[in-house]
C-alpha cells in the first residue's frame, strides 16, 4: 500500500489516547465501527516529572503511526490534583484559585476540561510542557481530564435512573462517578493498595452521596478480574452491585468493543455522542 493510500485510510479513522503516570494507551478505530479497532499501550518509565515529560515525548515519536493525519484525536490526561466546579466559576477565571485552595501544593500548568452535556469543569495541574507538546504534535487534539469521559457517559447513560454509582477499576486506582437523574453528584479517583481498601473507600462514597440501597444502582467496569472481585466483595452491603454491560453505542465504535479497555471506549463515546 502506498503512502497516499495509507494517508487516505487514517483520514477516515479516529485516534484516542489515555495518558497516565505509567503508560500511554491508545485506540485507532473507524467511526462507523465496521472494522476491528487497533489497541495498545506504551510504557513510560520515569523517576521525576522532567524525565516523565521527556519519556512521554519519546513514547510518541518512537511510534510514528500515532502521528498520522487522523479524522479526529482525543486525549485524556490523568492528574493527581483536580477540582470539579461549575462552568461559570471557570469562566470567571477562578479555576486556578479553586484548585490552589483545594490542595497545599499545585505544580505545573492549570488545565481546565469542560464536560460535554454538563455545566461543569474539571481543573487540574499537569506538567508545564505537556499541553503545548500535545497541541503542537497532534492534529487539533481535544484534551480532557481523565474523569470527563466517565462523567459524560454516566450523565447520558443514567439520565433516567434515580441514583447510580459507577466505578471504573484499574490496578492501584479506581475512578468513581455518581449521578442522580443524570445530575453529577460525585467524581473522584481513589488510589488503593488492596480491594478490601477500595471496597471501604467506595462504601464511604456511597454513604456520603446518600445513595439508596433499595433502588440505586452500583456498576463496575475496567479490569475484568478486579471489577468482578470488587462487586462480589460489595454484594453483602450493596443490593444492586453488578458489572456494567458493554453499551450498545460501543459496537458503533468497533466490532471487537467487548475486548477493548473501557476507558478507551469512553473516549470514543465522548467523541461521537
Amino acid at each position: 500500500m502506498n503512502h497516499d493510500n495509507n494517508t487516505s485510510l487514517t483520514q477516515q479513522q479516529s485516534l484516542v489516547i489515555d495518558i497516565d503516570a505509567q503508560r500511554l494507551s491508545y485506540m485507532i478505530y473507524h467511526p462507523r465501527g465496521n472494522e476491528p479497532a487497533t489497541v495498545g499501550q506504551i510504557l513510560i518509565n520515569a523517576s521525576n516529572q522532567d524525565e516523565w515529560c521527556k519519556e512521554l515525548e519519546n513514547a510518541v515519536y518512537d511510534n510514528p503511526f500515532l502521528l498520522e493525519e487522523f479524522n479526529s484525536c482525543i486525549i485524556a490526561l490523568h492528574a493527581q490534583h483536580f477540582a470539579l466546579m461549575p462552568q461559570e466559576v471557570a469562566e470567571a477565571g477562578l479555576a486556578k484559585r479553586v484548585l490552589e485552595e483545594s490542595f497545599s501544593s499545585v505544580d505545573g500548568e492549570v488545565f481546565t476540561s469542560s464536560i460535554k452535556g454538563l455545566d461543569a469543569v474539571i481543573a487540574s495541574d499537569v506538567p508545564q510542557a505537556v499541553v503545548p507538546f500535545l497541541q503542537r504534535t497532534f492534529n487539533s487534539p481535544t484534551l480532557l481530564h481523565h474523569l470527563a469521559p466517565l462523567c459524560h457517559y454516566c450523565h447520558s447513560a443514567y439520565a433516567e435512573e434515580n441514583g447510580c454509582m459507577h466505578v471504573l477499576v484499574e490496578k492501584s486506582e479506581a475512578h468513581v462517578v455518581a449521578t442522580r437523574q443524570g445530575k453529577l453528584i460525585l467524581a473522584n479517583t481513589l488510589r488503593y493498595r488492596t480491594l478490601d481498601d477500595l471496597a471501604y473507600f467506595v462504601l464511604n462514597a456511597w454513604q456520603s452521596c446518600k445513595m439508596n440501597n433499595n433502588s440505586d444502582k452500583f456498576l463496575t467496569s475496567g479490569d475484568n478480574e478486579l471489577r468482578q472481585q470488587l462487586a462480589q466483595n460489595l454484594r453483602q452491603w450493596l443490593k444492586y452491585a453488578m458489572p456494567e454491560v458493554i453499551p450498545a453505542q460501543a459496537l458503533a465504535v468497533s466490532r471487537n468493543a467487548a475486548s477493548i479497555p473501557f476507558n478507551l471506549i469512553l473516549l470514543a463515546l465522548y467523541e461521537n455522542n
